[in-house]
């Protein structure tokens, strides 16, 4: 009889493959890798028949889809609720993004999980872009990162005459508006060099041998690596090995350069036998531009429709996260830092208020845990625009209709509120207000609820303040002079960035 019992209790043990495994590691290595501006449909696990993606193919079938990930619409707000742990509005209530030599950033006060992390004894490091402040108390090395190699915000903010307003052979631009100072290459707080066209072609491989450099020189200790690559934002700059090589054009062909730096670090990973003791969060900062796709979602990069929110991202950690599967439950962003937190042995901080959660059951397959989010808001900027609850999504009046429009073209904007749903109708199709009032009475009273904490336009009573400076100065003018500070030591070169 006992033998039969314990039988029956291995074989169903062994059919149980939701559960908690029983045996975590604690404190893994831990690895985002973030794509600029990659489309929700631009690699083959999320349905790509025109961008050629093995690496990222491979890491989906060892590892887990999250198919409701949420970003923001933009760069800066995703990356910083990526983070803090919080809704963008929270911890930088910005109308947009940020620009070279703005005088505000992310406050020094606010704690980031490269600060959580570096407290908890790990290395960190980050390569490639910042885009949360240029003014040295907002840098990166000032944010808890030990090491920055890579640009402080996007590859197209310089001026037209360096090649960032065009892309692999384009003619420049004639009579630029607007012009920016140089875009400066970092190491730590020292700038290397001015980027030029060429430098853009060759973003992707320096980031790559920075991150397996990381990799290395902490193979013996726990290390946080923050790889943000520029690509696939535009101007386009694909290397020399992958220029003309795909289907897709100049943007097809940094999307497979992108995913062979993927394949590099996981395959680095595995050659120093720390896959087992690392794990890989990919994702991309936003939805895809128009260059993109983003099918079956609708709208772009910039809207709050779900083209524009919600991203492509895989979780990947081999004999922890399932592999081949999949999770629908919401997940985003502001969910990096409790969940490393976790993951790392340590806490969340507990003197702020945090959006995130702790997302180790989606990681690790855990379906019988409670989805950690019922409920999500869609904010542009400083605008709240949508709220989902479930499978329920409530498109605001006059939302996804940016305040630069023209008036002809507000006027015609929806001013009654848009219902979806999003399970049969992931591509926000067919408004079903009419049908569902009930529906629309709930998620309106959620809007009503937010107003008391980070409102539904403007600065709300939750917004903490932004990171401010006087007399705010590009680290590289327009003179090509550097900000006194951040010169090159003596013998700095560009070879010195590579490892």
């Amino acid at each position: 009889m006992k033998r039969t019992v314990l039988f029956v209790v291995l074989i169903v043990w062994l059919a149980a493959p939701a559960a908690w495994p029983a045996a975590t590691p604690s404190k893994p290595n831990l690895i985002v890798i973030n794509i600029d501006d990659l489309g929700y449909a631009d690699i083959g696990p999320f349905g790509s028949t025109l961008n050629r993606t093995p690496n990222l193919d491979r890491m989906a079938r060892e590892g887990r889809r999250l198919t409701s990930f949420y970003a923001a619409p933009v760069c800066s707000p995703s990356r910083a609720a990526l983070m803090t742990g919080c809704y963008a509005k929270r911890s930088l209530p910005i109308p947009h993004v940020l620009f070279p030599a703005y005088d505000h950033g992310l406050n020094p006060s606010e704690v980031t999980v490269a600060e959580l992390l570096k407290s908890a004894g790990y290395a960190t490091g980050i390569v490639g872009k910042w885009h949360l402040g240029d003014q040295p108390e907002m840098l990166p090395t000032r944010q808890g990162f030990d090491e920055w190699f890579g640009l402080p915000y996007s590859n197209d903010m310089g001026p037209a005459a360096d090649g960032v307003k065009s892309s692999f052979g384009d003619p420049l631009p004639a009579n630029p508006k607007n012009p920016q100072p140089p875009l400066p290459l970092m190491r730590g707080e020292t700038v290397l060099q001015r980027v030029l066209a060429t430098d853009q072609t060759q973003l992707v491989t320096w980031y790559t041998e920075e991150s397996l450099r990381f990799i290395r020189a902490h193979q013996n200790e726990r290390f946080f690596l923050y790889l943000a690559h520029n690509a696939v934002h535009w101007p386009l700059y694909p290397g020399d090995r992958f220029r003309g090589k795909s289907a897709n054009g100049l943007y097809g062909d940094w999307v497979e350069e992108m995913d062979w730096s993927v394949g590099e670090v996981l395959n680095t990973l595995r050659t120093l036998g720390l896959a087992e003791r690392t794990f890989v969060l990919f994702v991309s900062d936003n939805g895809g531009t128009p260059r993109a796709v983003n099918r079956p979602l609708r709208g772009n990069k910039g809207s709050t429709w779900e083209g524009g929110v919600r991203v492509p991202a895989i979780a990947w950690w081999p004999g922890q996260v399932p592999a081949s599967t999949s999770d629908d439950r919401i997940c985003a962003m502001f969910d990096v830092l409790p969940t490393f937190a976790a993951l790392a042995g340590t806490k969340a901080p507990g003197d702020r208020k945090l959006d995130g959660a702790d997302i180790r059951p989606v990681l690790l397959g855990n379906t019988a845990v409670p989805a950690p989010h019922e409920i999500f808001y869609y904010y542009r900027g400083l605008e709240l625009e949508a709220v989902r609850q479930g499978d329920w999504k409530l498109l605001l009046p006059n939302a996804n209709v940016a305040a630069r429009a023209k008036a002809k073209d507000r006027a015609k904007a929806p001013t009654a509120a848009r219902l979806f749903h999003l399970r049969p109708d992931i591509g926000e199709s067919t408004d079903v207000a009419a049908q569902h009032p009930d529906v629309v009475a709930q998620l309106e009273k959620l809007v009503t609820a937010m107003k008391s904490d980070l409102g539904t336009s403007g600065f709300g009573p939750g917004c903490r303040p932004l990171g401010k400076v006087t007399n705010a100065q590009p680290l590289l003018g327009h003179d090509g002079k550097v900000r006194p500070g951040f010169e090159p030591k003596a013998g700095s070169s560009v070879k010195e960035k590579q490892p």
